[in-house]
């Protein structure tokens, strides 16, 4: 049998055709297209107006809003800082009354209202990274609406290890990003980590709440915070459900339906809708709106609600909430 010797001339030709093969390899990988998560449904729908924004005191984007009986919330962001918005609405019209200001709260996505003995609570965003590229909020507190005042976000009682926030209690990573929505009876916790993974917690409302009576902050690792989990899952790659290939909001239909909203100026606006388990059901592509960013949403009443934000120089008066039904998902 014919030996190459390590001294043999023909180790370097193939040393050379090795390099140029792996880098033949490495170049395609990284040309590669990044493939989403694939909806078991797509669906093209027609949404209708249910309120423009008419007089709001900031001229920024509405991050999150609540649809409730009488007044409309929103939040609007500049920096760290969260003001908090209400709005009367009439008819077709919601228009400002008054306002609260959260301090470094982070990127105000997190709104959602719930009745809590008898006492209206509204999720929020909490704790502002100090990266100012976005400033994402790393927890979440638990508020009630006062106008006219301003808290720092510390002056909240709120959940804390947010990176702890499943089934487990176990660390999911380091913390990058979370928000919240839900129900007066369940609640959903999205935790994104700077390893990449998006992890979906649903927890009782109420157990929860009982926590927040007694303890300023509480930690998701706890074990009376675990036994509150529902149930969670943790999506990674291409397993991660984010329309348009981002994340601008998220709430939940009782404990079996979560719709998160992406899209920003340019795209199709577009709703998803998962089941408990992480299964993609349904893919909702706005198709009335215009190519506008989507922000929020909201589950109601057997609709789906989201806000458009249409003119990006006068935000004050243009800012519109749409909805579609809840059935076409």
């Amino acid at each position: 049998m014919y030996q190459v010797s390590v001294s043999s001339p023909l180790i370097k030709p193939i040393k050379l055709l090795t390099s140029v093969v792996l880098s033949i390899l490495i170049w395609s990988l990284s040309v590669l297209p990044v493939f989403a998560a694939t909806p078991a449904t797509t669906v093209n729908a027609s949404a209708t107006l249910a309120y423009t924004l008419k007089g709001l005191n900031h001229n920024l984007n509405v991050q999150k809003f609540y649809v409730a009986s009488t007044y409309l919330y929103v939040t609007q962001r500049s920096g760290s800082n969260c003001y908090l918005s209400r709005l009367l609405m009439s008819g077709s019209t919601a228009t400002y009354v008054d306002e609260m200001t959260i301090t470094n709260a982070g990127h105000c996505q997190t709104l959602d209202m719930y009745t809590y003995n008898g006492i209206n609570y509204l999720y929020f965003s909490s704790k502002a990274d100090t990266d100012p590229t976005y400033y994402w909020s790393l927890q979440v507190a638990r508020l009630e609406y006062s106008p006219g005042t301003t808290v720092d976000y510390t002056d909240l009682h709120r959940f804390t290890y947010m990176n702890y926030a499943d089934t487990t209690g176990t660390s999911l990573g380091t913390t990058y990003r979370v928000d919240a929505g839900g129900n007066s009876t369940y609640t959903v916790f999205r935790v994104q980590t700077e390893e990449g993974t998006v992890t979906w917690s649903i927890y009782d409302t109420v157990a929860l709440n009982q926590l927040l009576d007694s303890n300023e902050q509480v930690q998701m690792n706890s074990a009376a915070a675990v036994s509150a989990c529902v149930t969670s899952f943790t999506q990674s790659g291409t397993e991660i459900v984010r329309p348009n290939g981002s994340f601008q909001g998220v709430d939940m239909l009782d404990k079996t339906k979560i719709f998160t909203s992406g899209g920003a100026a340019g795209d199709t606006p577009q709703i998803a809708m998962m089941d408990n388990t992480g299964a993609y059901k349904t893919l909702a592509n706005i198709t009335n709106v215009g190519m506008y960013e989507i922000e929020g949403v909201q589950t109601k009443d057997s609709r789906v609600y989201f806000n458009i934000v249409p003119d990006t120089v006068n935000k004050q008066n243009t800012q519109k909430i749409y909805y579609v039904a809840d059935s076409i998902f």
